[in-house]
């Protein structure tokens, strides 16, 4: 879509694997197909990020000021709300209860809403501070937990027991960079361990001469690294990474 429309989210249309939802820098969230056509274009301004409730049939939107917006699978908005001070960098519907909404953004919070009570930016049900602006939140594959990525040193998770509260810090050096895709730590769907990339900070405590660009796999219970993976041949910054459904394949994005 030319200069200026970087795409910035992806989602397969529940409900028809041979579609998917995109957002852009350029100001819309579509519904398109494999063969280059838009079906649907909802209409919100810089969204940066998207999820979409196959149950619910909803989809919901982040934008570059704030904004969170929720939309019915037929472009209908329901809703168009101010619920951050500052961008919203990524949503998340929870995979077991699609009411259940986390946002993350640039203003150092993280906030979980319930959808079908939320009434003004106000309504949120937790307010997670962080120390640094945000990434990413997403919830576990069963909706029990939530990571969430900062834009420095600090993966977290919080559990469902005490959502205030986080479970697990963990270390890591992640550092944002303006020319580089922000780097998000996500769940395997089947087992407790997280994978993130790594961007090696000469000021991060335990960092090393010649430290390698890894996808660093962590325990989800305790924070303890598990593995570190490494290509020669693609040496750049890992931004995203991505599993199949199984968990036996991992895409990766590389971010420079």
């Amino acid at each position: 879509i030319g200069a200026g429309g970087s795409i910035t989210g992806l989602k397969f249309n529940p409900l028809n694997t041979n579609q998917f939802f995109t957002s852009s820098m350029e100001g819309t969230t579509r519904l398109q197909d494999f063969k280059g056509n838009t079906l649907r274009v909802f209409t919100s301004y810089d969204t940066l990020n998207l999820d979409v409730s196959a149950q619910s049939r909803m989809v919901v939107t982040g934008d570059n000021v704030g904004h969170v917006v929720l939309l019915n699978m037929d472009g209908k908005e329901l809703w168009n709300l101010r619920m951050h001070k500052k961008k919203v960098t990524h949503v998340a519907l929870n995979p077991c209860c699609d009411w259940f909404l986390a946002t993350a953004s640039v203003d150092q919070t993280v906030k979980i809403w319930d959808l079908r009570q939320v009434r003004g930016k106000s309504s949120f049900l937790y307010s997670l501070p962080h120390r640094h602006p945000v990434n990413a939140a997403c919830f576990s594959p069963d909706g029990a937990q939530l990571l969430t990525t900062d834009q420095k040193s600090e993966i977290r998770v919080y559990s469902a027991s005490q959502w205030d509260c986080p479970l697990t810090l963990i270390p890591h050096p992640h550092r944002h960079f303006q020319h580089l895709t922000p780097i998000k730590a996500a769940w395997h769907p089947r087992y407790n361990l997280i994978v993130v990339g790594r961007y090696p900070d000469p000021n991060f405590k335990s960092c090393t001469p010649y430290e390698l660009r890894t996808i660093d796999v962590f325990d989800g219970s305790s924070g303890k690294m598990m593995h570190q993976l490494y290509d020669p041949e693609s040496s750049g910054i890992i931004s995203l990474n991505e599993f199949n459904p199984i968990g036996d394949t991992l895409a990766s994005v590389m971010g420079e």
